[in-house]
């Protein structure tokens, strides 16, 4: 398998996409308004306990309190049932806040460095599930039993695998030297306040994605790629040659495809190469998968071809968890088969095909007597359609249209792709009033930017008629009008 990690660099947002053997596998995206919390240490305050939810909900300085199972409360606590409300707590964050509920806490703190993460509040080691050698993991199991701190644990990634002693103690002493700031900062600051951040997203794709496995990383932002060469450097990392700087005029997304597959993301109804297709429906806690034969007009049996058209659909739904980052309750309806040792080959293939997925996931032995999957998969972060995609005004969320953070990224997309042609321009964007104001508010210092580096000018004209969905763009240049849409 050939993996490939493509950064794209913006003012207003970081995107990340990667591809395996040249499919869109998973695509990660922090704007600056908007940064992702997980991973972030936090000394919070606890505001109540809920016994009937067996968890406390903590004041973290959010717009909701986080909540924290009382099963995630370190042990030092003697007495879970009798906490005090007012208490000051160390936590840190597990899972993004999700619609109306605060984001998901533990006290089992957790500091990540490149082959390492420490625990310093529990005594175990973990290894990295991606090392499957019986005899690997026996002797990283020694070494690490010998470097782990007294009263602390630690979890060997796989990055570490190869690595001299030296290596791994080096790193080792490094996430100490966190630990004792973060409680530093503990001892001298009021809750809520943040301890410790988590890295910027291009170091933290680099940290946690970067192996063996990846052919390349490519970068489009020359700053970053110096951080992230200081960063590899620093580690003494045989990848250093796998990082490249993009530098050509195409948008890094659009030279590569990305734009175009990121559009697929959103549909209801994907195609699989025999005809078949699967519909995909989704609500808060529960998305359904359903397999269709579809347009399959092969010439062989009926049961041979269901059984080809649910190996392909286990494939690309696998694919779809991992891109469309869906958690929660998933039930995946594959076309009935007869044949039971055929079944069994089925959820065989697709545990295989889950492999590289690295959240947490449970599958059901067998498939029900109706032909359903049923699974779970741990939810980290808000999927790409609750980033890019919003209830939709008019139907009263029955169904769901482009948010206007997307439309703005698309513009900021075509400006890129337009550059050379638009100095000394007039732009005007005619958008529904509620993008419009999300664009001269939220995108406010990018339209600055545009105009002052492509000496043009931007106006933004609310339009009640306007499409939610779409925005219309006029150019004025020369005495000639051009009108887009996006």
């Amino acid at each position: 398998m050939k993996k490939q990690i493509i950064l794209n660099i913006r003012r207003d947002d970081v995107r990340v996409a990667v591809r395996e053997d040249g499919e869109l596998t998973e695509f990660y995206i922090e704007r600056g308004s908007v940064v992702s919390s997980v991973g972030n240490i936090i000394k919070g305050r606890i505001e109540s306990i809920r016994e009937e939810l067996k968890a406390a909900f903590v004041d973290i300085g959010e717009n909701e309190a986080g909540f924290l199972p009382l099963k995630d409360l370190y042990v030092s606590i003697p007495d879970k049932k009798n906490i005090d409300i007012g208490r000051e707590i160390i936590v840190q964050v597990k899972k993004e806040a999700y619609g109306t509920k605060g984001a998901r806490l533990t006290t089992f703190i957790a500091i990540p460095g490149r082959y390492l993460v420490l625990l310093p509040l529990r005594k175990l080691v973990g290894i990295s599930r991606n090392i499957r050698d019986k005899k690997d993991r026996k002797k990283i199991q020694i070494v690490a039993e010998k470097i782990r701190p007294k009263n602390m644990g630690l979890i060997i990634r796989t990055v570490a695998s190869g690595k001299t002693l030296r290596d791994l103690k080096a790193e080792l002493s490094g996430l100490l030297k966190v630990w004792q700031g973060i409680k530093w900062k503990y001892r001298v600051e009021s809750a809520p306040v943040l301890l410790w951040k988590e890295e910027e997203l291009p170091i933290k794709i680099t940290r946690d994605l970067l192996d063996d496995s990846v052919v390349e990383l490519i970068i489009d932002s020359k700053k970053d790629y110096k951080k992230i060469i200081e960063y590899l450097s620093v580690r003494k990392s045989v990848l250093l040659d796998r990082i490249k700087l993009y530098e050509e005029s195409i948008p890094i997304f659009t030279h590569y495809g990305i734009e175009q597959e990121m559009r697929k993301i959103f549909r209801r109804k994907i195609w699989l190469k025999s005809g078949g297709y699967i519909v995909i429906d989704k609500t808060e806690a529960l998305t359904v998968f359903d397999v269709n034969t579809g347009k399959y007009r092969g010439s062989k049996k009926t049961e041979e071809m269901i059984f080809k058209t649910n190996s392909e659909a286990a494939s690309e739904i696998a694919r779809q968890l991992r891109l469309r980052d869906i958690g929660g309750i998933i039930v995946i309806d594959f076309i009935d088969m007869k044949d039971m040792r055929k079944e069994k080959i089925l959820i065989t293939r697709f545990r295989a095909y889950l492999a590289s997925d690295k959240a947490r996931f449970k599958i059901t032995p067998n498939l029900s007597p109706y032909g359903l999957l049923e699974m779970t998969r741990e939810r980290v972060r808000r999927s790409i359609s609750k980033r890019f995609i919003e209830p939709c005004p008019y139907c009263e969320g029955k169904g769901h249209v482009l948010s206007p953070p997307y439309l703005f990224s698309k513009f900021t997309s075509w400006v890129e792709k337009k550059e050379d042609s638009l100095k000394n321009t007039k732009v005007r964007i005619l958008a529904n009033p509620r993008v419009a104001n999300y664009f001269e508010t939220e995108g406010r210092d990018s339209l600055e930017h545009f105009c002052q580096s492509n000496r043009m000018h931007i106006e933004v004209v609310g339009k009640e008629d306007q499409p939610i969905e779409s925005v219309e763009i006029i150019t004025l240049k020369n005495d000639e009008t051009i009108t887009e849409e996006i």
